[in-house]
């Protein structure tokens, strides 16, 4: 029997669109807006799962048909687009964006995208919202469930129908234990697999079932629709920072989807703050809108010509919202009609050759054609590269700390007993060979100790960090190769030390802030921290790893550099791109730098006075000496970039600071 339409759905997927628009438009006020995600499983799983159950009841379920509605539903649109932002790509991204979107768009249509991102890019970094197409990996997800959903239904239809709820429920909690268990430690693997997001659409599949053989009494709709509406607005809008994703916090915007849509015959006042003409509206073209919100900001980033202001702002969204109505209205819908088959093939056609198109853009950008680049733009572009060739094949990853062997970490210097250890993060790691080579011509040999994005301080440990406690074993592993290795009579600590004191990043070198929700907190609290005993935290560990590693070594503390926090290769490239060559000399304001740096310092100068350590044991760097003067931190000097990327100095900014540390240690033997 065919099911009353729910206007009210429209109402909620118009909550959920509107969340994830505004979060990745940067309004970070509404803190859990990525949730809107969670939201769409939810309602994805219910109305999906619903259609399946109902053409089972009805005996004319095939596979052919569901996967032909879910192509109908799901391709023209996401092809439309996809190609749309590969041909506008060309005229905007660099090689490099150009050709990693190009594996996102195969990996998009093949409904893999989630794995593509998988290993790719961390969802919360701040640099995601700058690719066209991440937003994608949220399809892969859904098409991978409905390759299963549909089997797994059958089955259990056909054997035993009483057997589908408790099916259910047991798949449920498998998969929300499994997210429980892992997404602390595994953050990225819970995001982006299956795994650990299906029990969210298996929870609207499980409504689905509820609703058909188990209704609840009228009663309840109201109050349970009021608990639902209320516990969405809550996920969106109070999740804090590096809470882990999905995980507890997942739990009232799932939960509450489900009330909502398990209670349809709540009050016709309370649905109708989800059924109004302006919610609906939203509500039909969100698919569309998420197709295209990101695109529009990520692309609009690349050129410089995202907003910053509020009336900005509002006018992009409103784009956005204009290029989703086109697409609903002259892609979505017309595929979405249902007709006969050959009424359909001539769009299919279509729609294949926009594939076949899209494919061999996509597999043609191997090297994101980087002849459409002017050669000056690559020159500066070039940049990136700027570190030493053992960078990548000496920086170990958390991945790697399992197997991490102290004796067997890269040297510089030639043969012989280490005497130099330099210990740090992935800053530190840019840092070695070039300090190594350095340190060679005054007799030393110099042994790396880096683990990248890990602060190089025992007891701490990095909130918001997949396998986090990589870190903390890591550090442990060195300072007992310190504690076995009395030859080892000078250690370099140098980190960005800046990026794990605070819970928020900036000001970038444009003077804008952001959210932070990596950050080092004492290894063994548990419990809500505040700023206070975390920066207390951080200044105990400090001053506990200078007394512990100096006595009969000199210990030289580096500083960390400045952080422009945009990526400065890649600013000048887009501005010589324009028209705009080179400067001999550019840089940004030393106050933006100071913000966050002063108070730094301060917490610096605490764990100094801590450890009470002597000058010969003792030598302290500060790197914004050499690159900042009083009212400016240089970003090029001489024409010769000073950074890599947003905050890893190159080779010449390493140039800038690397004599004092030579100095530091050749004075303190």
């Amino acid at each position: 029997m065919a099911r009353q339409y729910r206007t009210d759905i429209d109402g909620l997927r118009a909550i959920a669109i509107l969340g994830v628009v505004l979060y990745h438009a940067g309004l970070k006020m509404m803190s859990g807006g990525y949730a809107g995600v969670d939201v769409f499983f939810v309602i994805s799983g219910y109305l999906i799962g619903g259609n399946i159950l109902d053409d089972l009841e009805a005996h004319r379920f095939t596979f052919r048909n569901f996967y032909t509605r879910r192509a109908r539903r799901i391709l023209p649109a996401l092809i439309v687009m996809v190609l749309a932002v590969m041909c506008l790509g060309w005229f905007t991204l660099m090689p490099n964006p150009y050709r990693y979107m190009g594996g996102a768009a195969i990996t998009s249509l093949l409904s893999l995208s989630n794995i593509w991102f998988l290993n790719r890019i961390d969802y919360f970094n701040p640099d995601a919202t700058q690719d066209p197409l991440i937003h994608t990996w949220s399809l892969g997800v859904e098409e991978q469930f409905y390759l299963i959903i549909p089997l797994l239904l059958l089955v259990l239809w056909r054997w035993r129908p009483g057997l589908i709820g408790p099916a259910l429920l047991g798949l449920i909690i498998a998969s929300l234990a499994i997210t429980l268990i892992t997404s602390g430690e595994y953050r990225m693997q819970a995001f982006y697999l299956l795994h650990t997001r299906a029990w969210e659409l298996l929870a609207g599949v499980g409504v689905a079932w509820v609703e058909r053989n188990r209704p609840m009494a009228r009663q309840f709709h109201t109050p349970f629709y009021s608990l639902g509406l209320g516990l969405v607005l809550i996920g969106l809008w109070s999740v804090p920072p590096a809470a882990p994703w999905p995980g507890v916090w997942t739990l009232p915007v799932v939960l509450g989807t489900s009330l909502i849509l398990i209670a349809p015959q709540a009050s016709t006042a309370l649905r109708a703050l989800l059924s109004n003409p302006p919610m609906r509206f939203i509500g039909l073209i969100s698919y569309s809108l998420y197709l295209w919100h990101q695109p529009v900001i990520s692309l609009s980033k690349a050129t410089d010509i995202w907003p910053e202001t509020w009336p900005g702002i509002v006018l992009a969204l409103a784009l956005m919202i204009a290029i989703a109505t086109l697409s609903w209205r002259f892609v979505e819908r017309p595929f979405r009609i249902s007709g006969p088959l050959p009424r359909f093939r001539p769009r299919a056609l279509m729609l294949a050759v926009f594939a076949t198109l899209l494919i061999a853009i996509g597999g043609g950008v191997t090297k994101g054609y980087p002849s459409r680049i002017p050669s000056d733009v690559l020159a500066v572009l070039d940049m990136r590269n700027s570190h030493s060739e053992s960078y990548r094949r000496c920086t170990y990853s958390r991945a790697q700390v399992p197997d991490f062997d102290p004796d067997t970490a890269c040297t510089f210097g030639g043969p012989g007993v280490p005497d130099v250890l330099l210990w740090g993060d992935s800053h530190g790691a840019r840092l070695s060979e070039p300090l190594g080579t350095a340190l060679a011509k005054q007799g030393h040999i110099l042994r790396q100790h880096t683990l990248s994005s890990c602060l190089p301080l025992s007891n701490l440990i990095i909130r918001g960090q997949t396998r986090a406690q990589q870190c903390p074993i890591f550090n442990a592993q060195v300072r007992q190769y310190l504690s076995a290795h009395p030859e080892i009579t000078q250690v370099v600590l140098f980190a960005t030390w800046k990026n794990y004191m605070f819970d928020v990043t900036g000001p970038n070198m444009k003077g804008y802030w952001g959210e932070d929700g990596f950050y080092a907190v004492p290894l063994n609290h548990t419990g809500p921290i505040d700023r206070q005993m975390r920066e207390q935290g951080f200044v105990d560990a400090l001053a506990d790893q200078l007394a512990a590693i100096a006595p009969g070594r000199h210990v030289t503390l580096v500083l960390p550099i400045p952080r422009p926090d945009v990526d400065v290769p890649l600013h000048f490239a887009t501005q010589t791109w324009r028209g705009t060559p080179l400067p001999s000399t550019s840089g940004y304001p030393r106050a933006i730098e100071d913000t966050l740096g002063t108070p730094m310092r301060a917490l610096f100068k605490a764990a100094i006075a801590a450890a009470d350590l002597t000058p010969d044991r003792l030598s302290v760097i500060d790197p914004i000496d050499m690159y900042c003067n009083n009212s400016q931190c240089d970003l090029i000097r001489d024409g010769q970039l000073l950074f890599s990327d947003g905050n890893h100095p190159s080779l010449p900014g390493l140039d800038l600071f690397i004599p004092a540390i030579i100095d530091a240690i050749v004075t303190n033997r």
